[in-house]
């Protein structure tokens, strides 16, 4: 069920992708390398929102070396990376306003951008656009807290049979840092127990800012048209993630 969302295409020369784009289009956005310093400089600093939307972390690179025990390498990873992120991506459609915690979502019931890069084994994923059923995003960073233990809720919900039947999960490893905990992503993701498809976004964090990301996790439900039915920045227990699904899909 999980292979259903990922749709190869050819990539196109991707374009630029800015949050104050207010019409949508209908030919692939070109997006430059160029991305604004300052937000290329909160994503180096990387607030990892909370749950109560309180709490930030950052790496802390003079913490001494971990000494966890390295995983034996006569089993085969469940995926060959061939990279931690995407070179480029290619956008159709206008980026989503950023996420305000507290105030009501404006992008309720707009058309979220398709945006298309590559899987931590070099193939070609898009997340948004019309798919056969409701899809949910979920962007994870490897060094955040936050993301490291809403992973396992989310898997007990599978292990439950609490997630829909009907309803695609994908992850987007963004924020990605050679310096920070369980680098690299495609690893840290393997070992998490995460079996659902995975878009590795760029070193810009372009697909976090085209979905309106302001903090990790991040979440996006959408419908199968690929409009938005919510989103929600910072972690949850598994009740409380089921509870947040079961309210957006009825809106379907």
């Amino acid at each position: 069920m999980r292979e259903k969302l990922v749709r190869r295409r050819a990539l196109s020369t991707p374009g630029r992708q800015t949050d104050d784009v207010t019409t949508r289009s209908t030919q692939p956005v070109r997006r430059g390398r160029l991305v604004a310093a300052s937000f290329a400089a909160l994503m180096v600093l990387a607030a990892c929102g909370g749950s109560d939307g309180a709490a930030s972390d950052t790496p802390d690179n003079d913490a001494a070396p971990s000494t966890d025990v390295a995983p034996t390498t006569d089993a085969a990873p469940a995926v060959v990376a061939v990279l931690e992120n995407s070179d480029e991506l290619t956008t159709v459609g206008a980026a989503l306003p950023q996420l305000e915690n507290g105030a009501p979502d404006p992008a309720v019931g707009t058309a979220a951008p398709a945006v298309t890069g590559q899987s931590f084994d070099g193939t070609d994923i898009t997340i948004g656009g019309p798919t056969d059923g409701p899809t949910m995003l979920v962007f994870l960073a490897h060094w955040c807290p936050h993301c490291n233990d809403e992973i396992p809720e989310m898997l007990d919900l599978r292990d439950n049979g609490d997630i829909p039947s009907d309803l695609n999960v994908v992850g987007v490893s963004t924020a990605v840092r050679s310096d920070a905990d369980n680098f690299p992503p495609s690893q840290w993701i393997d070992d998490k127990g995460w079996d659902w498809p995975v878009l590795a976004d760029t070193e810009d964090v372009e697909a976090f800012q085209t979905f309106g990301g302001s903090g990790f996790p991040f979440a996006v439900m959408l419908d199968a048209d690929g409009n938005v039915l919510a989103r929600k920045s910072g972690s949850g227990s598994a009740a409380q993630i089921k509870s947040w699904i079961d309210a957006a899909l009825p809106r379907a």
